[in-house]
């Protein structure tokens, strides 16, 4: 089996808000949109992240009585890199984005990393190679 990672999917409940908030606030290119579907596809440049409605998700799920959403959950983490978490962390702030925690150096790993949530409570890493 050759298995290779193809994409992130998250079932949002608010998904007009999370699609501003990908395209807007963290600035991703919107690489397939289906409105009627409530559908998009953000290029991150070496994968893509996708947004999907979870209300239509039984459409696509025939037996969804196993499916079930905790509200801020940890089970999903993106995690993006960036050159200058400063100046990244500055642009989010003027961008009204609240961190969860502070800037932590993680030297075992090489790395400084901080999380916020997005309008449907996911978690998103920043990192920086320290």
């Amino acid at each position: 089996m050759n298995l290779r990672y193809a994409y992130t999917r998250l079932n949002v409940e608010n998904f007009q808000a999370c699609k501003a908030f990908y395209r807007d606030v963290l600035g991703l290119a919107v690489k397939f949109d289906d409105e009627m579907e409530e559908y998009v596809e953000f290029d991150t440049g070496s994968t893509q992240i996708t947004l999907f409605n979870r209300q239509k998700l039984g459409e696509f799920v025939t037996d969804d009585d196993g499916l079930t959403f905790e509200r801020h959950s940890g089970r999903i983490v993106l995690s993006f890199m960036v050159n200058d978490l400063d100046a990244t962390l500055a642009e989010l702030k003027n961008q009204g984005i609240e961190l969860l925690n502070p800037p932590t150096q993680y030297s075992d790993r090489n790395f400084i990393s901080t999380c916020f949530r997005d309008p449907d409570g996911n978690l998103i890493e920043l990192e920086q190679l320290s």
